[in-house]
């Protein structure tokens, strides 16, 4: 089948799950644009079918779909907002294995393009049985708002990546001090329940001592870690789901008289509020 194939597999992964699905989405709406079909394969990890199946859309496809006939098929890259995409013909498979996890549809000035970007991501996606399983097994109360807190390597290693350290312990405790401060800022400004989400179980046994309601600390991780196993990559998508049927969706990031990159400004968070048309807010 011709049309736009994006591929991310072993050996071109990069970024979380929201980049990718702001590349899926982004080249989607490229595809529809110019009447072409869109196709999806990720093998990075797992396959994107174990946790989201196609829904109006049938972007589903496996590599032997792509064809071995060298005229037929374009290698294209997806960098937004500049963009070099080619007039789009029938008959042609445009390859995509090189990209960056921007929103093409908010960069190139779409009107009221969270709206455009989360019919178009439903029209794609819906929950697999596994996802709904997960869901159905965890208990949530009927209203209840969110609290998501990216830390990274700040209270100690998590993952491989560039953006801080663990830092001295001194400095840690107040870190952590001045997240609590800034939920009970949070469970002020709410009229239901708070749930806490993270990527440090540290912190959110810490939260749960506290007597915040915490997500499943053993579903936390990142989808670039080799290493995570099934449990973390399920949770990925069970907890932004879960988020983005939250009331509101309060995302820290600011906290006075600490070093700027104690804490991260994650995009998670914020496509969960878009994916669930909700109120995000950034502390």
């Amino acid at each position: 089948m011709d049309g736009i194939y994006l591929i991310i597999d072993d050996n071109n992964s990069q970024c979380g799950i929201t980049d990718r699905l702001k590349t899926a989405v982004g080249l989607c709406y490229v595809a529809q644009q110019n009447g072409i079909n869109f196709k999806f394969i990720h093998h990075a990890g797992f396959d994107m079918r174990d946790f989201l199946l196609p829904n109006k859309i049938n972007w589903a496809a496996d590599f032997s779909d792509i064809t071995r006939l060298p005229w037929k098929k374009r290698h294209i890259t997806y960098f937004p907002p500049f963009t070099d995409f080619p007039k789009f013909k029938k008959g042609i498979q445009y390859i995509c294995k090189k990209y960056i996890g921007k929103n093409l549809i908010e960069m190139t000035g779409v009107q009221d393009w969270q709206r455009v970007w989360r019919e178009l991501f439903w029209d794609m996606f819906k929950p697999s049985p596994r996802v709904l399983d997960a869901l159905s097994q965890t208990v949530m109360p009927e209203h209840y708002a969110v609290v998501n807190v990216r830390f990274i390597n700040a209270l100690g290693h998590m993952e491989d990546a560039d953006y801080n350290a663990p830092f001295p312990e001194e400095v840690q405790e107040r870190i952590i001090q001045s997240v609590l401060d800034k939920i009970a800022e949070c469970e002020r400004d709410s009229d239901v329940p708070i749930i806490v989400y993270s990527d440090s179980v540290r912190f959110l046994r810490i939260a749960e001592e506290k007597g915040y309601r915490i997500c499943d600390p053993d579903g936390v991780g990142h989808i670039m870690n080799a290493e995570i196993g099934d449990k973390v990559n399920l949770m990925t998508f069970v907890y932004m789901l879960q988020m983005s049927k939250a009331e509101k969706i309060y995302s820290i990031l600011n906290l006075e008289g600490l070093p700027s990159n104690s804490l991260y400004k994650s995009q998670y968070p914020r496509y969960a509020a878009i994916i669930g048309d909700k109120p995000f807010i950034r502390l």
